[in-house]
């Protein structure tokens, strides 16, 4: 998904790694299809007929069923503070909080940093690659898709659950999916449906939204490419 943000101006850097950008727009298009012909009308359906207390737990569990993952990248990046204190958030949620429902341990001041595959790549020095789209998974980088397969591999959650557990926690992650969408869609149809190119405008977007995380500096080079989309919804 793009992140909702217009008016970013292009640096040289952002759009000089793109050996692949005929493929890259042909798999945009498809994706634009996907989004018009299922995402799209099933998140607005989602945020129009679900009670929004319903859609914050659903996301709580999301939240708390992601955070094994950044355990294990906080891990392999070295930043074992953050590893601890995400295991006691995880064992609190998942217990206190009955499985992400609430999140007391935020209460308590417990919330370790987040934590992917492609980050602890960046960590370790793996350079960013091409910029590439992936079939409904949408903009990346090489490094970054390494990383999405990083992840599903380092979920230490999915092999110990039970068929019916995997098929549940699959379930509230596609909710939360179309929870993002759904609330979003403002900033994120004016990106996919209202820009002159969108392929464009959601490639430089999401690689300054990407450096901005991974680097977390806030010199005039980047800016904080969430602030926009959470002040206009």
């Amino acid at each position: 998904m793009a992140f909702g943000l217009t008016g970013c101006s292009a640096s040289n850097d952002l759009v000089e790694n793109d050996p692949f950008e005929k493929i890259n727009r042909r798999v945009h298009s498809f994706n634009l299809v996907l989004d018009r012909s299922i995402l799209r009308p099933a998140a607005l359906t989602y945020v129009s007929v679900v009670d929004q207390d319903i859609q914050n737990v659903v996301s709580n569990v999301s939240d708390n069923l992601s955070t094994p993952g950044h355990v294990a990248n906080n891990i392999l990046q070295g930043d074992l503070e953050s590893a601890v204190k995400n295991s006691l958030k995880f064992v609190i949620n998942s217990t206190i909080g009955l499985g992400g429902v609430a999140k007391p341990a935020e209460q308590f001041g417990i919330n370790g940093k987040g934590g992917d595959f492609g980050q602890t790549l960046h960590a370790w020095g793996v350079p960013e690659g091409p910029f590439i789209v992936i079939p409904a998974f949408g903009p990346s980088t090489g490094r970054d898709a390494v990383g999405i397969l990083g992840d599903l591999s380092l979920d230490p959650v999915g092999p110990l659950m039970s068929e019916q557990a995997r098929v549940f926690s699959f379930g509230i992650r596609a909710a939360d999916v179309l929870d993002k969408r759904g609330n979003y869609s403002t900033s994120l149809d004016s990106i996919l449906y209202g820009s002159a190119d969108s392929y464009q405008q959601m490639k430089l977007i999401y690689l300054q939204a990407r450096r901005f995380e991974l680097d977390g500096t806030q010199e005039d080079d980047y800016f904080d490419p969430y602030e926009e989309i959470f002040n206009e919804n």
